[in-house]
């Protein structure tokens, strides 16, 4: 804007987009479906530290983020720019980054943006979008604890509605009702999972941008489908439909009884790219 004023050539050129994010909640069982002061404020703690979690584990190339410190979610942070009551509306916006010692300058998204997507992409498109549940269990650790920041110990009553405007005009929108957090909540309690790396030739023949959902037919000729994250997005579209090789985390999960579940894939690496969020080690 300073340098607009001083200098007549700039005056044409357009402000540059804000990224906005919006929260809806919707209190299922409340009288006009209001939602309390103590959920709104709950969940906001919850969303900020979801955030401030993926944001970290992509800055420090962490599989999984058990501690969070202030300065990890000072490098995330959202301020609410406007909110509007009852069913509740907040619109948020990432604060301004300021460089500080030790800490990555991004020239284009910042963390806050990247964490949020990630957030977003994480959690089902709508009511029905049972398919991102099942790629969840098969996201990385820190994904996952993402995910129950939100959803565990919060009110399953309260409906909620997420959208995120990025940067570069893309829009995400994801949606918990209150069957989809319960069904979320029940799949994230496991007993204890077992995780190993496996490479396969064949094609990728989907992908699911706005939720991070990745399809790939073996040479055997059978579909799998898992989590992809954020940054190898670009790499999977430059490759689908085209004969590559894959390397992937599988997690097989069993509960408390000892019942194997079905196995759960994760994108680590395609055609060579690897994913910004390492393979969980086992200790």
């Amino acid at each position: 804007m300073a340098a607009t004023q001083k200098i007549s050539e700039l005056s044409h050129i357009e402000p540059a987009r804000v990224t906005d994010f919006e929260i809806y909640l919707c209190d299922e069982k409340s009288p006009d479906h209001a939602v309390s002061a103590n959920d709104a404020g709950d969940f906001l703690r919850r969303i900020q530290r979801a955030v401030a979690r993926l944001a970290k584990s992509r800055r420090s190339r962490l599989a999984d983020v058990v501690r969070l410190f202030p300065e990890d979610i000072q490098l995330a942070r959202f301020n609410v720019a406007s909110a509007t009551f009852g069913s509740l509306s907040v619109k948020l916006t990432p604060e301004v980054e300021v460089e500080q010692e030790g800490a990555i300058s991004l020239p284009g998204p910042g963390w806050a943006e990247i964490g949020m997507a990630e957030l977003i992409r994480a959690l089902p498109e709508n009511g029905e979008d049972e398919d991102s549940i099942d790629s969840l269990m098969g996201a990385s650790p820190v994904v996952r604890r993402a995910v129950s920041d939100l959803v565990t110990g919060f009110n399953a009553e309260v409906s909620v509605g997420l959208s995120l405007t990025r940067l570069g005009g893309e829009t995400l929108k994801s949606q918990l009702t209150p069957r989809m957090t319960r069904e979320i909540r029940r799949r994230l309690e496991v007993a204890r999972e077992e995780r190993f790396t496996a490479r396969m030739h064949g094609r990728l023949d989907g992908l699911r941008t706005r939720r991070q959902i990745f399809y790939f037919e073996t040479k055997a000729g059978t579909e799998i489908h898992g989590y992809v994250d954020d940054s190898l997005i670009p790499t999977v579209k430059d490759n689908l439909d085209r004969d590559v090789e894959i390397t992937l985390e599988v997690t097989v999960q069993k509960s408390q009884s000892g019942k194997v579940g079905q196995r759960h894939y994760r994108l680590l690496s395609v055609a060579g790219k690897h994913s910004e969020i390492p393979q969980a080690v086992q200790e």
